[in-house]
């Protein structure tokens, strides 16, 4: 099971699939919603079908930008930048 500490799961429902794009709700909520790709949705998925839907912090992927936007800053300003601050995505 996913620590709670890092991830977090909610209840969607498919409320309109048009044009490649399905319409979830938040199942307890449904002024909360937002569309998102059918590709990126389970085969077969049908209006009225039920998700549940994990969110997981990605550290690895966090650090990995945060070090590939310091290399880009350090190149552009070739090291020169005295005042160069570290920064946080």
């Amino acid at each position: 099971m996913d620590d709670p500490a890092t991830s977090s799961a909610c209840h969607l429902v498919v409320d309109s699939l048009t044009e490649g794009l399905a319409r979830l709700v938040l199942h307890d909520n449904d002024r909360v919603y937002f569309d998102c790709p059918v590709s990126l949705l389970p085969a077969g998925l049908r209006e009225g079908d039920h998700l549940r839907v994990t969110f997981t912090l990605d550290e690895d992927a966090r650090l990995r930008a945060q070090a590939e936007v310091k290399a880009l800053l350090r190149e552009l300003t070739q090291g020169q930048d005295p005042d160069q601050k570290d920064f946080y995505l």
